[in-house]
């Protein structure tokens, strides 16, 4: 695959376009599969991302930032296979919980992403911007996956309301996503504010 410091179209629209298909299908289907099977596409999705970069933009993806990423997986996995979906601890349900432990996990790969992209495209950010851009990348996902949900709700499952539960699921999650985010967001803030503490050593 050409490496180049610019978007090349021919290369990288088809390479992005497969990498949100398949992880498109992976939110549809994560719902309804058994953990081993949720784990292994995840697994399938996160190669193919880091193969994507490494090859595409010559960037590594730290191991601990990938396995965040799968943590997302495991917990939605775990919650399924135990049926904590449907129990409550203290006043937080466990679907409350994922949707904000979630991004809050996810947020140090996608500023550490963001930043080593824009380091490699020659423009330099503060931390705090780019986490703020990267928060503002978080939510435009969980609004996706929301529509995810409606689309699965409304066309593709047979029961109407397996994933959208009342009238105020949707805003409800994402109210918890966004403070995941936030959360998320100043930790990675925090912890990679060390320009290039990551990136520098991951860059090939």
């Amino acid at each position: 695959m050409e490496k180049g410091s610019g978007l090349n179209w021919r290369i990288d629209l088809p390479a992005i376009g497969a990498l949100v298909t398949f992880g498109t299908w992976i939110l549809l289907k994560m719902a309804y599969l058994p953990l081993y099977l949720s784990s292994i596409y995840t697994l399938i999705f996160i190669a193919g991302s880091w193969y994507y970069l490494s090859r595409r933009w010559a960037l590594h993806i730290p191991p601990i930032l990938a396995l965040l990423v799968y943590l997302t997986a495991f917990l939605d996995g775990i919650g399924n296979l135990l049926g904590l979906y449907r129990q409550k601890f203290i006043h937080i349900q466990y679907d409350e919980f994922t949707h904000s432990l979630s991004p809050a996990l996810v947020a140090p790969v996608l500023v550490w992403l963001l930043e080593a992209l824009l380091t490699r495209s020659g423009y330099r950010l503060p931390m705090g911007l780019i986490t703020i851009f990267a928060i503002t990348i978080m939510f435009t996902i969980a609004g996706f996956y929301e529509i995810v949900e409606l689309w699965d709700d409304k066309y593709l499952h047979p029961v109407p309301g397996m994933r959208i539960h009342g009238p105020y699921d949707t805003s409800n999650d994402l109210q918890w996503n966004l403070g995941g985010m936030i959360l998320g967001g100043l930790l990675a803030w925090r912890l990679l504010g060390r320009r290039g503490s990551l990136s520098n050593s991951t860059v090939g």
